[in-house]
């Protein structure tokens, strides 16, 4: 088990630089862009100190500013793209300038809650619709359809019929208005009713469709045969299959758990959940040719899915392991 969680942790660990990398070549080029706006608009009094300064060593006005000037406002700007992602990473969950109304916290608590009963609802549908399509031949070509249909749709269609059919409906219009800073159990868990639903609709046939593929191979093989030969019951063979196949399965939900994190995102910032999507939306804007780049706001909720998205992988790779054959898990 050791080995597994190694290797786990380090390609976790590749991934996390990965990011990194990214996230801090973004970063800098957006540093540039302001610092040289910054440049084109010094008043007179600013521009002809630098001038004077950037003679007395020989320096190009305009280089100068960018190598003295401006790294103390965009510390960034003097940094390799490595580490500047990893300082705004750092600094976004631990060290944020955040001005705005509605409390981080609650923004992650929403969201994690909408990603996780939003599984749980795929789990719970998904194991029985799978189980009977094995069944059903048109049963499992509908499911296969389905998921070729909705993994070609994205998600904000599905909330856009939604949202017109509140509208239309006698239903509340505070369902599509936002949620804002509500902290109300209830009031939160009806306004999450529709981005669910969406979420649902489109990340299940894929579900569905991934389960009875992993079940149908495993009922085939020769042991599933050998002990429904030496007549166990049927319940307790497929409690044989699910314990075969969930090694596998867990490393598929790891994915889908992933898959769904980004659909939360998308609902969320469509439908003013409030949550981490909506503030990605407020961390990065555009507006005609100008763009503004909010990096305590925009990289927070990538550093908080890179914090989440450990714990998860984490899990997983334990309950792998022990699940697997040799593992130390019970025998079903």
């Amino acid at each position: 088990m050791g080995r597994a969680i190694f290797r786990a942790l380090l390609n976790y660990l590749l991934l996390i630089l990965l990011v990194a990398v990214i996230s801090g070549i973004g970063i800098k080029d957006y540093s540039f862009y302001r610092a040289d706006m910054d440049f084109s608009l010094l008043p007179s009094a600013e521009r002809a100190v630098i001038e004077a300064n950037a003679s007395s060593v020989g320096m190009d006005p305009y280089d100068y500013y960018m190598r003295f000037v401006a790294p103390r406002d965009y510390p960034t700007l003097v940094m390799n793209p490595l580490h500047a992602g990893l300082y705004t990473l750092h600094h976004a969950l631990f060290k944020p300038d955040y001005d705005y109304p509605i409390p981080r916290r609650l923004m992650v608590a929403r969201t994690l809650a909408l990603i996780l009963l939003s599984e749980v609802t795929i789990i719970l549908i998904g194991f029985p619709l799978a189980k009977l399509a094995l069944k059903k031949r048109r049963l499992r070509s509908a499911v296969r359809f389905l998921a070729r249909v909705f993994n070609g749709l994205p998600v904000w269609a599905v909330a856009a019929l939604f949202s017109l059919l509140v509208i239309m409906s006698a239903l509340p219009n505070y369902l599509i208005n936002g949620l804002g800073t509500s902290t109300s159990l209830t009031r939160n868990l009806a306004y999450m009713a529709f981005p669910l639903i969406s979420i649902v609709l489109v990340a299940l046939w894929e579900f569905v469709e991934a389960l009875v593929i992993l079940l149908r191979d495993e009922f085939g093989k020769e042991y599933v045969r050998a002990k429904r030969a030496m007549g166990l019951p049927e319940r307790r063979v497929e409690r044989h299959v699910l314990r075969a196949v969930m090694p596998s399965f867990l490393g598929f939900l790891f994915q889908h758990f992933v898959e769904v994190s980004t659909l939360a995102l998308v609902v969320d910032a469509f439908f003013g959940l409030f949550g981490l999507g909506k503030m990605l939306q407020w961390g990065f804007r555009i507006s005609g040719d100008l763009y503004t780049l909010d990096p305590d706001v925009f990289f927070y909720p990538i550093a908080v899915f890179m914090v989440v998205n450990f714990f998860v992988l984490l899990a997983v790779t334990v309950l792998s392991e022990l699940l697997a054959p040799g593992g130390g898990g019970v025998e079903a």
